[in-house]
């Protein structure tokens, strides 16, 4: 009996669609790579890793003993800290009450696919694991055309053509789910954006989530706007989510969190959610959590922690989209995270000559022709057979070019971060120098074909 046999016969519709997520799956083809003795430049996976601020590591050592269940909303100091950061920097009152903790965002984003009642929006492209979530929870979807150009901006056309396109279709949209900074893109609203986004989703009752995991990675003030800012979190239908996996290097110890309006709506949702978890995940680690409390502080400390980290970034991502640009193809300038999202158009006609015609078959290339791992474009929502760049996005994550093991991460990493704060001391990052190295190999290849 094959395997989609069993699948149909044993599961429900909506799992027998799940895979194993792309970003974990490239993973495990560079490890296969790796063992099989040959070299890899990990552009695949989008995971922190620089050294954890050292009280935070402390505070996690010192409660690593802890073993007992904390209160399903989370420890009441982590909670508090939260609200006081996001309060700082939204620029309105947060209430320890509005923040929900879980073991990661992800859970969290589950919950609330699942409880909300509607059809979901989503932007072209966007991270992988919205679209099996919005699955799961036996929705329908609908794609939001983005900007051709930065594959991030979206205009009131758009939201507007999505939202007739699914009431035509018998949809019911009252949910949209925005990411800024954005994984794949690296790109970051506007104020302008934001106010589009905003207005539409007032005039439409629909139900604004942000998540706002990049938020602290972001290069300019001017794309630091927050769905959630100036009050909005406490006014409009918007749920806020958040965690500790990007910024602060510490994606295993699985800490998110949610932030719900002071509302009527924000107060019967988070009670919706809280009666979820308890039956769900119970509760985030409490180690983990005693941690998290230390890295959401509003101290010197964590103020410069949180600096060197996004300069860092911002000079490895910077350095890469220029060297990408450089290269010829076409890829907006990153305004956050720590990515950049390509499209190789420009070579269409030496791929096609290759027999590489969609972003799948160009990253499988990358990785088995120049030892390259990249996700496809293909995995965030891009069509094969939409617009002029998409069937060649490739998305590529700066943050594995820092050290080389987790040994390095701790030898070295503290000097690097120790760097930004040093005037006209170089950052020195071998790594992107070899990744860079192997991408103009990779076009160089591509040059040659007739």
């Amino acid at each position: 009996m094959g395997s989609q046999t069993l699948a149909n016969e044993f599961l429900t519709e909506g799992s027998s669609k799940l895979r194993l997520s792309a970003t974990l799956e490239i993973n495990e083809r560079v490890q296969e790579r790796l063992n099989r003795g040959k070299q890899v430049v990990h552009l695949g996976f989008g995971e922190a890793t620089f050294p954890l601020q050292k009280d935070v590591l402390e505070a996690h050592r010192v409660a690593s003993q802890d073993t007992s269940y904390v209160s399903v909303a989370g420890l009441a100091t982590l909670r508090k800290n939260v609200a006081q950061f996001q309060s700082r920097r939204l620029g309105c009152p947060i209430s320890p009450k509005q923040v929900v903790i879980a073991p990661g965002s992800k859970p969290l984003l589950f919950a609330l696919f699942d409880i909300l009642r509607g059809d979901v929006m989503l932007p072209r492209p966007s991270w992988v694991s919205y679209e099996p979530q919005v699955v799961h929870a036996g929705k329908r979807l609908f794609w939001v055309e983005t900007d051709e150009e930065d594959r991030h901006t979206i205009t009131e056309a758009s939201l507007n053509a999505t939202y007739d396109e699914a009431v035509a279709e018998g949809g019911d949209p009252r949910i949209l789910l925005i990411n800024s900074p954005s994984n794949p893109t690296g790109q970051a609203f506007s104020e302008a954006t934001i106010e589009i986004i905003t207005r539409f989703c007032r005039k439409q009752s629909i139900t604004l989530i942000s998540d706002e995991i990049y938020s602290d990675i972001c290069f300019t003030k001017e794309f630091q706007m927050s769905a959630c800012a100036n009050g909005r979190i406490n006014t409009e239908q918007t749920i806020l989510t958040g965690g500790l996996s990007k910024t602060y290097s510490a994606g295993g110890w699985r800490v998110g969190f949610a932030v719900f309006p002071d509302t009527d709506f924000g107060a019967t949702v988070q009670r919706t959610v809280l009666a979820y978890a308890s039956e769900c995940w119970s509760a985030a680690s409490a180690p983990a959590q005693q941690a998290a409390a230390v890295a959401f502080g509003i101290t010197p400390a964590m103020d410069q922690y949180r600096e060197q980290v996004t300069a860092v970034h911002q000079h490895c991502t910077f350095r890469l989209y220029l060297a990408l640009k450089d290269c010829g193809l076409a890829v907006p300038e990153p305004k956050g995270a720590f990515y950049v999202y390509p499209s190789f158009h420009p070579y269409a006609r030496q791929l096609e000559a290759t027999g590489i015609h969609t972003s799948l078959e160009l990253s499988r290339w990358l990785i088995e022709e120049c030892g390259i791992a990249a996700l496809p474009g293909s995995v965030f929502g891009e069509s094969d057979t939409g617009i002029r760049g998409g069937r060649y996005r490739l998305r590529m994550a700066t943050s594995y070019l820092y050290f080389r093991d987790q040994e390095e991460r701790y030898a070295k990493g503290y000097e690097l971060l120790q760097c930004t704060s040093k005037e006209g001391t170089e950052i020195e990052l071998p790594l992107l120098d070899e990744a860079i190295a192997a991408l103009k190999m990779a076009l160089s290849k591509l040059n040659a074909v007739r």
